[in-house]
């Protein structure tokens, strides 16, 4: 574990290096102008998803925060069971109001793809570009479990409906859900994997999130072999209303390869 972390240490040292080299090209691209990102997290993880990204990202010139949703990551102990998306919405809303957050780059990655929605859907007019990562785009009334099949759908209701926790695939699982396989990082990884709320799964976004006029973009991760997000991917990228872009990566590449990851966002602008 040690090992990783100064592994990780170092691998964000020189990235950020890499970065700060490289501010010609982000001048040249038109994204010198400081903006906030706020980086909301995908199904299981918490906050510390980002621990790699969020570094290069200050180092570019940016501000950034990562929030945890609610019965996840160091909050794993709070209200677990009924911590589900409209609670996940309010987690991100409050973060931009109490932070009087504006203008912000929001960003979120799989399953986070429903909070972004949910919180265009309030209409906050604090979201200036919406980047849905490898993520899911449901749009008003549609829900994670909109996109599952059938039967899968229905475990989803039914652990719901008892208040229970869906957990997390086992770590063997790890490599072709989300391209974790290094021993290194399973091992830092496996104690802040943790079951999520079945209720974040099935409650369905309230607000239209395409009420509001926000720059949207699709980053697809071009290593992940998952079909529904083949499936959602192809699909963003014949929609005129969004900015189509792919990161050579598996579907946790802002862990894997967080210099690769920060460059493919910083592009989107």
């Amino acid at each position: 574990m040690h090992s990783f972390s100064r592994r990780s240490a170092l691998l964000a040292t020189a990235g950020a290096a890499a970065l700060l080299q490289g501010c010609a090209y982000s001048a040249a691209a038109g994204h010198a102008r400081p903006r906030h990102y706020v980086l909301v997290h995908g199904a299981w993880h918490g906050g510390w998803a980002w621990s790699k990204a969020a570094p290069l990202l200050r180092a570019a010139g940016h501000t950034v925060s990562v929030p945890t949703l609610s019965g996840l990551g160091e909050r794993a102990h709070v209200a677990a069971g009924t911590s589900g998306l409209h609670v996940h919405v309010q987690d991100v809303t409050a973060h931009l109001m109490m932070e009087d957050l504006r203008d912000v780059v929001l960003v979120g990655h799989s399953y986070a793809g429903c909070v972004v929605s949910g919180v265009l859907g309030e209409r906050t007019g604090r979201v200036a570009h919406a980047v849905y990562v490898d993520a899911l785009v449901p749009m008003q009334g549609q829900s994670l479990a909109s996109f599952v099949p059938a039967p899968v759908k229905a475990e989803y209701e039914k652990l719901a409906a008892r208040h229970a926790v869906v957990p997390p695939r086992p770590p063997e699982a790890w490599g072709s859900m989300w391209g974790i396989t290094d021993p290194a990082m399973v091992a830092w990884a496996t104690p802040r994997i943790v079951p999520q709320a079945a209720r974040s799964f099935t409650e369905t976004v309230q607000g239209d999130p395409m009420a509001e006029d926000v720059r949207r973009s699709f980053l697809k991760c071009a290593q992940n072999p998952n079909p529904l997000f083949k499936s959602i991917g192809a699909g963003i990228q014949r929609d005129a209303r969004y900015q189509y872009a792919e990161v050579d990566g598996h579907h946790d590449v802002m862990l894997l390869d967080a210099p690769r990851f920060v460059e493919a966002l910083l592009k989107l602008g």
